[in-house]
């Protein structure tokens, strides 16, 4: 055990990015601080050529949107780690309480209350309505 791993990772970690999408990677918090501060990605990309970045304009493209994919977090990963602080913790009592407030089919029902058009809701007293009469038509009831 007397190797020295952490300087190896260390030294690894120092180097040149062998591949362009690991270059864009380790540039996307400039690349970003640039997008920020009003610059358009394409003079970024014209600035990157210049130094000698050799890359497509469609390449760098698509090397910033799935590098900033890989970066935000998705709600499966967020699952398991919680909020230790006293302010999220207030907030999520607060959103407990609003989700016990909420009826989950609210909006179903303002829908089926504004739908447009002629709907038939049929009632099985129907006949008792329309004809007076208290007897079912229905042939599995006979």
């Amino acid at each position: 055990m007397g190797k020295d791993y952490q300087g190896c990772l260390d030294k690894l970690a120092a180097a040149a990015p062998e591949t362009q999408s690991a270059l864009i990677r380790s540039l996307l918090p400039g690349i970003e601080a640039a997008l920020n501060s009003g610059q358009r990605l394409k003079a970024i990309w014209k600035a990157l050529r210049k130094e000698g970045l050799q890359i497509s304009y469609r390449g760098f493209h698509l090397a910033i949107s799935r590098a900033r994919k890989i970066r935000k977090p998705t709600a499966a990963s967020s699952w398991g780690k919680p909020d230790k602080s006293p302010a999220a913790q207030g907030s999520q009592e607060s959103k407990v309480g609003a989700v016990e407030e909420r009826d989950p089919f609210a909006n179903l029902k303002r829908l089926q209350e504004n739908r447009p058009g002629f709907h038939w809701r049929g009632r099985r007293d129907l006949n008792a309505k329309v004809y007076g009469t208290d007897g079912s038509t229905d042939k599995n009831k006979r």
